[in-house]
């Protein structure tokens, strides 16, 4: 069966859809379900020949961000590839000191010392390269990037108001929500708040992204409430107001100065990029600013994100500071190869004594994303990963005098920017759900924004 450019389309938000919402933790089931089906759309996608050869295309004008990208994920089957212990000992002593001291009679093992969780790291880094293939592909020009854009709004709408009136009613649990923490705090689907308000994050993101592309192409200086609506620009102002609501009541303090931080980049790239055209961003943005922060923050409970900003305190912050240094002392540990992507819990679960106070505690992160990921990979992996990003800004920077590439430049860098920031205290990015959301908005910058169909 031959699929459509727009069936095609319709099938991978569905499969988005699917994969945001349900996994956005580290469940093994949902991971697995999310590779078979982003395996199965590429299988579709490539027995359309037309799309075939825009997807060889693709791959033929990225081809050295494509190459570092295979390395990175053959690194990562490196890792969890059984080799004699032996050899363990001479390419990496720690490793081979850690199976003596547990004492693993096996004569083969792998650098990974949670090969099961990395193998999951595997998969999803699979489900990056289909996106990165396809997406430019599908998406490719103005009228299907805004389509794309618009159901990110959307979907990060339904999501923040399903949230907060789940939370208003106190959070119950039913058969597709078992609330066991966070019961005063928007989750939604999710598990985790931090994680909930990184994906609310990303959905703002792309809906001012939408207002500037609009912007950028139809460069009108007035337009009246029906051009607003067929446009759907009223509607994303409307949508952004709920998205900024549902952030709030995560009462996530990372995720909300990250996204104060956003707005506030976003107000300055407005006043500078539209001067002669009425600014619209300028306006969505100052009027969250009002009215969010200021008059619905009063309804919802300003008091309670002051209050955790508040309560921030070394003694409070002590578990996630030790975290910290466990982290980075591990990485000098496993320095070269890493102890495996996704083993940190069984590395915490070997090495980290407990004080007393934490005797009940069990870290699943590192709460620190670039240790984390230091502590993983080792440096042979982060040098691969820089090689990968130096690839990617290479691309979008292409041509960068030109104004439009030059936003995009701006844009994508804010993001990646504020993210990291985020991400020194965060372990959102980890989660399989939002990592797959976050690749699919980077490879929007694998588009490009010379072709006069996009603008």
């Amino acid at each position: 069966m031959i699929l459509r450019k727009d069936t095609l389309q319709n099938l991978f938000l569905v499969i988005l859809t699917i994969t945001v919402s349900f996994n956005a933790s580290t469940n093994i089931l949902l991971i697995q379900i999310s590779s078979i089906s982003f395996i199965i759309f590429f299988l579709f996608c490539l027995k359309n020949i037309e799309i075939l050869d825009k997807i060889k295309k693709n791959y033929t004008d990225n081809k050295i961000f494509f190459i570092f990208f295979f390395i990175y994920v053959s690194y990562l089957i490196i890792q969890v590839i059984p080799i004699p212990l032996y050899i363990i000992e001479i390419i990496a002593p720690n490793n081979y000191d850690l199976y003596n001291s547990i004492k693993v009679d096996k004569k083969l093992w792998s650098l990974s010392i949670d090969p099961s969780n990395s193998y999951f790291k595997i998969l999803n880094c699979i489900n990056f390269l289909i996106i990165f293939l396809t997406f430019p592909v599908l998406f490719n020009r103005s009228k299907y990037l805004m389509k794309f854009l618009f159901f990110l709004c959307v979907l990060g709408f339904c999501h923040a108001i399903f949230a907060t009136y789940w939370m208003l009613l106190g959070n119950p649990s039913n058969f597709l929500i078992q609330k066991i923490h966070y019961l005063n705090a928007s989750t939604g689907l999710f598990v985790n708040r931090s994680v909930f308000a990184t994906f609310l994050f990303l959905c703002a993101f792309s809906s001012l992204y939408y207002i500037v592309i609009f912007f950028q192409k139809n460069q009108i200086v007035h337009f009246n409430l029906e051009e607003q609506i067929k446009s759907k620009i009223f509607f994303i102002r409307i949508f952004i107001i709920f998205l900024s609501i549902g952030i709030l009541t995560t009462w996530s303090r990372a995720v909300n100065f990250s996204y104060v931080l956003m707005l506030i980049s976003f107000l300055i790239y407005s006043r500078i990029s539209f001067k002669k055209y009425i600014n619209p961003l300028s306006t969505v943005i100052i009027f969250i600013l009002i009215f969010d922060v200021f008059i619905m923050a009063l309804f919802f409970g300003n008091a309670k994100l002051i209050e955790r900003y508040a309560e921030t305190s070394l003694l409070r912050e002590s578990f996630r500071l030790d975290l910290h240094t466990f982290g980075l002392d591990q990485f000098k540990n496993f320095w070269l190869f890493g102890y495996g992507s996704g083993s940190f819990e069984q590395v915490f679960k070997i090495f980290y004594i407990l004080p007393e106070k934490f005797s009940n505690s069990l870290a699943e992160n590192a709460h620190n994303d670039p240790i984390e990921l230091l502590g993983e990979i080792g440096v042979l992996g982060i040098s691969i990963l820089l090689f990968l990003f130096g690839t990617y800004y290479k691309k979008i920077t292409k041509d960068i005098n030109e104004k439009k590439q030059f936003a995009r430049f701006v844009l994508f860098s804010l993001l990646l920017l504020i993210l990291f920031i985020q991400s020194l205290v965060d372990f959102s990015l980890h989660i399989p759900g939002i990592s797959i959301l976050l690749m699919t908005i980077l490879s929007i910058g694998l588009i490009n924004f010379n072709n006069k169909k996009l603008y």
